[in-house]
């Protein structure tokens, strides 16, 4: 083989080898995710809860409720992830055995949008989610002696919108 032709071959080689090294890089990240079948604790009510703000400022998202029916004590409930998003797990002050997931919907502050693309090239690419998941689905992420574990749970009731009411900034009577 002479140079010319080793050449060519690194040439066309060299822009495919970084797509097929990322490709890997991301099933390595994805299999990080594997689902138990079998939880230490049962649940006694899921559902979920869409908002909005009473101006156009105040944002809208969906809340998460988990309520707990037991657990184990080594449990430790971290995270959720429902309809494409994640958040931390939040233990409701009222009950200790609910949990609550704040899904907010915002607009992403960080983008550069520029006319020269070598700007926008700057952005960071969208992180895939983890899994694939229905509207009535969510995954819950606990840590069990020392080890992060996660379980998918069904059926998640949807309750009514939540509107919350416009304050009145004004001092009046």
């Amino acid at each position: 083989m002479n140079y010319r032709h080793l050449f060519i071959y690194f040439l066309t080689l060299f822009p495919i080898a970084p797509g097929l090294y990322s490709c890997k890089s991301t099933k390595k990240e994805a299999s990080a995710y594997v689902l138990t079948q079998d939880p230490p604790f049962s649940i006694l009510e899921a559902y979920s809860q869409p908002w909005t703000a009473g101006i156009p400022e105040g944002g809208s998202g969906i809340q998460l409720h988990i309520t707990f029916e037991t657990f184990s004590e080594d449990v430790v409930i971290q995270t959720f992830f429902f309809r494409n998003k994640k958040t931390n797990a939040q233990l409701s002050p009222q009950n200790r055995n609910k949990y609550v997931g704040y899904f907010t919907n915002m607009v992403r502050g960080d983008v550069i949008m520029d006319s020269d693309p070598l700007e926008e090239a700057k952005n960071s690419p969208p992180k895939a989610f983890p899994f694939d998941l229905k509207d009535d689905e969510a995954v819950i992420g606990y840590l069990q002696q020392g080890e992060v574990k996660y379980t998918l749970i069904s059926e998640i009731e949807q309750k009514p919108m939540l509107a919350y009411p416009q304050s009145n900034t004004k001092n009046t009577p």
